[in-house]
């Protein structure tokens, strides 16, 4: 079972006979009573964790699937099934109550189908003596299981096919694909292109790169000693001000009665109190001069910051930046990544037109070589926005091309490139990269329609499923019950 997926109901049969019981964590216990834990409701019908619920039938169905698949329920993926039996339950509701809406009913005949096959005989025919000689009251609930199941899987086989109803090979119901479309699809794979690939790691960026700039902009790295009051709106800040002009109380008395404490700590005290970060919580960057101006014990005018009126007192020195230290450092690294990210590709744009031209001059081995590069070797792909399923696909785990299947730019690039031609540097991600075209495979795609059709009718299941997970109807408290009651 694949982390983070969704399952919906109607891809999953739940019948009593097969369910098994699941043993939550004792923290869920209290004196040896389970309490019941709501994790939501959907069009106002509940989901909760407790016997017999539907919610608690898909935990313990999830649980035997695990188990099945030699997985051991333990802390690493107690979450995955806690998610998977939620949004099935979302499913089967919303299911629900579609059909319920459409006044359809389950035919007697169509259970009877779905149980005969529990007593079949060693010939593989239905017998009323295995029939008759079962418990009454077991045969009741399989039926009454099956009847459920077959009435939440109306919705799913009407609108995205069933895999037995069908004609041929051909499902009966569930939307329908043209064959100018499917033939659309299985062209994706008419053109494939194979390329040779240069990557330049932004985190790579040189140290002498980083002090040259922290060195122009030492005052960035001011590290300032500040208290500060900030208040909702001007009229109390202006109040604050005087009574502290006035000495009627203390700036610590002040944090203590007025301030929302937005930019400090319980006492006061600025959190983070480098000059570049005084300075974006600043309506006006121009009042910083105003503050960094302060002598020691100075208190400021009322100053408009992001979210309120602030007054500033300065209860220290400065300290001067050392950019001989690893802390340093790495708070230089840390600005530069968050605020400079465009100085470190034009950095690296510059060193990929640099490979570009060694690679035009005398190959794309001897300019990896002299740049210190190492050649990745793209195998050949097709125009596959996302790696749809439908199609080949693109290797994103190469270095370098994390995220490419989604990039436009660099599909675009590289689905335009003449034979042997280099791109311009493209931004990927954490990367820049050069790509050179290098050959192509044109063919038919061996794709048959069948698996295209399938992963279509997965597409259409996963859009409506994400589309009631994010619809009014449904109340989500998930991740609050499940991270207060089970972790």
């Amino acid at each position: 079972m694949k982390k983070g997926a969704l399952y919906t109901a109607g891809s999953i049969v739940i019948l009593i006979i097969c369910l098994i019981a699941f043993v939550l964590p004792a923290s869920l216990g209290r004196g040896g009573n389970q309490k019941a834990l709501e994790f939501g409701k959907y069009n106002g019908r509940k989901i909760a964790y407790e016997s017999g619920s539907d919610f608690a039938n898909f935990v313990s169905y999830y649980a035997e699937m695990f188990r099945n698949q030699g997985m051991q329920i333990d802390s690493s993926n107690q979450y995955y099934l806690f998610n998977y039996a939620f949004n099935s339950t979302v499913m089967k509701y919303a299911y629900e109550d579609a059909v319920k809406q459409s006044g359809w009913k389950v035919p007697k005949e169509a259970v009877n189908r779905k149980l005969r096959p529990y007593f079949y005989d060693e010939n593989g025919k239905f017998s009323s003596k295995l029939y008759n000689q079962a418990d009454p009251a077991r045969v009741e609930e399989m039926r009454s299981s099956i009847e459920e199941n077959l009435y939440t899987g109306r919705f799913q086989d009407d609108n995205f096919g069933s895999e037995t109803e069908i004609f041929g090979t051909t499902a009966l119901f569930g939307l329908k694909e043209a064959d100018a479309e499917l033939d659309f699809i299985k062209n994706y794979e008419a053109e494939k292109r194979g390329f040779n690939l240069a990557a330049f790691k932004k985190s790579d960026y040189p140290e002498e790169e980083k002090l040259a700039f922290a060195n122009k902009n030492t005052a960035k790295f001011i590290k300032y000693d500040i208290s500060i009051i900030t208040v909702e709106d001007k009229a109390t800040a202006d109040k604050v001000a005087k009574r502290l002009e006035k000495g009627e109380l203390t700036f610590e008395d002040a944090v203590s009665e007025y301030s929302q404490k937005s930019y400090s700590n319980t006492e006061g005290k600025l959190t983070n109190t480098y000059q570049y970060q005084l300075e974006n919580i600043l309506n006006d960057k121009a009042d910083l001069d105003t503050i960094v101006s302060l002598s020691k014990d100075s208190v400021s005018p009322v100053i408009q910051t992001l979210i309120g009126y602030s007054i500033f007192k300065v209860d220290g020195d400065a300290v001067q930046p050392d950019f001989t230290s690893e802390d340093m450092k790495t708070r230089v690294t840390s600005y530069i990544n968050s605020y400079e990210s465009t100085m470190v590709e034009d950095y690296y744009i510059a060193q990929a037109n640099l490979f570009t031209t060694e690679a035009k001059a005398n190959g794309f081995d001897a300019a990896c070589e002299s740049l210190g590069i190492e050649k990745k070797e793209v195998a050949p792909f097709p125009l596959n926005y996302g790696n749809a399923s439908v199609s080949a696909k693109l290797d994103t785990s190469i270095e370098g091309l994390g995220g490419a299947a989604t990039n436009e730019n660099f599909l675009k690039s590289a689905f335009s490139l003449k034979l042997n031609d280099f791109s311009e540097p493209l931004v990927n991600n954490d990367y820049v990269i050069v790509i050179q075209y290098t050959n192509t495979e044109n063919a038919e795609s061996d794709t048959e329609s069948t698996s295209i059709l399938a992963d279509l009718e997965n597409y259409d299941s996963a859009a409506a499923q994400d589309a009631i997970m994010d619809g009014k109807k449904l109340e989500n408290n998930f991740m609050t019950t499940y991270y207060s009651n089970l972790m």
